[in-house]
């Protein structure tokens, strides 16, 4: 019998949406910087609670959230992520230009909006291609958020006892962090779970628990 999980779905949506108004109003007052408070707190999480800030506290995530609802209603299929991306170095290189870009600017003197202009970019790909390509390869945020999340001690698990294999968790998923086992059993890859909880809400048996 699926539980009721909808406090939980709406207590992400307050939040992303609280947090996406705070860096609205960073970003309209020139003091963007302060997010990098933000995300440090969201990093340190991750190191506990996997990918939480991804879920719960990323502006970026949240602008996605109502384009991924209209594709869905308009059965609009977006373009796969292309395979050149899924070469793990790939995702380093974008680190290293993103750092790199921060400093260059911040020695030249520049003030550029560097944040605002990442979410910008965000949003234009995902209105192109599926969000793993953005999430999983292309974020720096990302990136970072993903290596430090191996040793989290909580993380959205299955319990393959409840499963039975009927896939709607990896169909929800928009990072396709759910993989098939050779039984047909799921499992989710803790590194690329953004901890938004979409799986567990569509599971029909209850399998899947953040713990």
């Amino acid at each position: 019998m699926k539980t009721n999980k909808s406090w939980i779905y709406g207590l992400r949506i307050g939040v992303e949406i609280f947090f996406l108004a705070f860096f609205v109003v960073l970003l309209y007052l020139g003091r963007i910087q302060i997010w990098l408070v933000v995300f440090g707190s969201g990093a340190f999480l991750s190191l506990l609670l996997s990918r939480f800030y991804c879920g719960w506290m990323c502006p970026m995530d949240t602008l996605f959230r109502p384009i991924r609802w209209l594709y869905r209603k308009m059965g609009i299929k977006r373009l796969a992520v292309p395979h050149f991306f899924k070469v793990p170095l790939v995702r380093f290189l974008f680190l290293v230009v993103f750092i790199g870009f921060m400093i260059v600017t911040k020695r030249m003197g520049m003030n550029i909006p560097l944040l605002g202009i990442i979410v910008v970019i965000s949003v234009l790909v995902v209105l192109v291609f599926e969000e793993a390509l953005w999430h999983n390869y292309i974020c720096p945020y990302g990136t970072i958020l993903r290596l430090l999340s191996i040793p989290a001690i909580r993380s959205v698990k299955i319990d393959e006892d409840k499963c039975i294999m009927c896939g709607k968790c990896q169909i929800v998923c928009a990072v396709h962090a759910i993989d098939t086992k050779d039984n047909k059993k799921r499992i989710i890859r803790k590194t690329d779970c953004l901890t938004c909880h979409e799986c567990e809400s569509s599971c029909p048996t209850d399998a899947i628990h953040y713990k």
